[in-house]
């Protein structure tokens, strides 16, 4: 598994689109996708956003 395929499990398990996430981040639903896609890297702060968000640790996420 990777980052981006990480995110998109999470994202589908808790049903939220690319839209949504990206407003509970404050990011555009480009970002996101650009995420799940491996087309941009996020920064740590977002990493570390998304894992207290989902409630992962960010090892997990990266892995």
């Amino acid at each position: 598994m990777s980052f981006q395929n990480n995110l998109r499990e999470l994202r589908s398990e808790k049903r939220l689109t690319q839209q949504q996430l990206g407003e509970i981040f404050h990011v555009s639903r480009t970002t996101i996708s650009n995420y799940e896609t491996g087309k941009m890297e996020p920064s740590i702060k977002m990493i570390l956003d998304i894992s207290r968000y989902f409630e992962v640790s960010a090892d997990w996420l990266l892995k």
